[in-house]
């Protein structure tokens, strides 16, 4: 089952669209047992801010990264766990690049490189080219071969 709807990819493809050229990120939380009460939450690509603050240890600006803070996260954490909800769904954009999930995601989604860090979680990647959505892709964890594999969406 896939744990977004229409309604929910239309709004992750319009912030994407909108945040083009850089790439968007956000969260969709609901009920662990159902999708009816989904909500997307639009992050802030704190990337940028990175790049410019410490180049060296942020080598890419927002056109090819992001970066939600973790005072954000833990926000959407504390509001998701007060109503028994989880994180269902991370997603962000690639702006001028393919849906798929790169190295630097699997690093990202992974505590020490072995475990997921949102357990259960799924990423999405939306492919933007010249400001229109190309095609996007969900992928999860999978434990037995421990990668990150493309789910049906």
């Amino acid at each position: 089952m896939t744990p977004l709807e229409k309604k929910q990819l239309d709004e992750i493809h319009q912030h994407a669209v909108e945040e083009y050229p850089f790439e968007c990120c956000g969260i969709v939380v609901g009920h662990p047992k159902h999708n009816k009460e989904n909500k997307v939450y639009r992050c802030k690509n704190i990337q940028n801010k990175l790049h410019e603050t410490d180049p060296e240890n942020f080598t890419r600006d927002a056109r090819t990264a992001y970066n939600i803070s973790a005072l954000e996260l833990q926000k959407l954490l504390d509001e998701a766990g007060s109503k028994g909800w989880v994180f269902k769904v991370l997603y962000h954009s690639h702006p001028e690049h393919d849906a798929y999930f790169s190295e630097e995601d699997t690093k990202m989604a992974l505590f020490d490189g072995e475990s997921p860090i949102y357990p259960g979680t799924q990423y999405l990647v939306v492919s933007v080219y010249s400001k229109k959505v190309r095609d996007q892709a969900l992928f999860g964890w999978n434990p037995k071969t421990k990668t990150f594999e493309r789910n049906p969406l």
